[in-house]
């Protein structure tokens, strides 16, 4: 079986482009390839988690291009420009309760709490990385922390398709804990 199909792997990399670009900007000739990176490992490994544990609970987690948040976030390099601040949300996870197996289609019935799971699995890798990379010395570190956290921060906001809003239908406390730690790890 394969991880990602070609079509997630076109939104993969769009979306790892489109990032690069807000978090490089406005430095983009020396700060690109670093952002380019970091984005890449942080990004890949939200993906894996939510793919991860979709198939232990018995489904199909897939990256989806959302292009209402792709372009927010091409726009925000003008926001950066003027003094703003950038916005990250070129994609989501969707959730089919179906997997393909020997024997056909395996449906399940998927409950908030699966989908809060499935959600929180790539949010927490996020989360981690910002945390452990907080705690390393060092410009580089620190700048895996700030890509870590805004993902994390981004993606928590209970906006559907984005993971926070999953996650918030599930658990509002659970929610609010998440979105918690990354803002205090954000004013860190």
């Amino acid at each position: 079986m394969k991880l990602f199909t070609m079509e997630e792997i076109r939104d993969i990399v769009i979306s790892i482009l489109a990032l690069t670009l807000v978090f490089s900007f406005p430095d983009i000739e020396s700060l690109f390839f670093v952002s380019f990176i970091i984005v890449s490992i942080s990004f890949l490994l939200c993906e894996m988690g939510h793919k991860i544990m979709a198939t232990r609970l018995g489904c199909t987690a897939t990256f989806k291009l959302w292009p209402p948040g792709i372009m927010l976030s091409l726009f925000s390099i003008a926001l950066k420009y003027i003094g703003g601040f950038g916005i990250f949300t070129p994609g989501h996870i969707e959730i089919a309760p179906y997997k393909f197996g020997r024997w056909g289609i395996k449906v399940i019935r998927l409950t908030p709490h699966d989908l809060g799971i499935i959600s929180l699995a790539g949010v927490g890798i996020n989360i981690i990385l910002a945390c452990v990379f907080l705690l390393i010395p060092g410009e580089f570190f620190s700048m895996l922390s700030q890509i870590n956290v805004l993902l994390a921060f981004f993606n928590l906001l209970p906006i559907p398709p984005l993971d926070g809003s999953k996650i918030f239908l599930w658990s509002f406390s659970i929610w609010f804990f998440l979105m918690s730690i990354t803002v205090i790890i954000f004013v860190l």
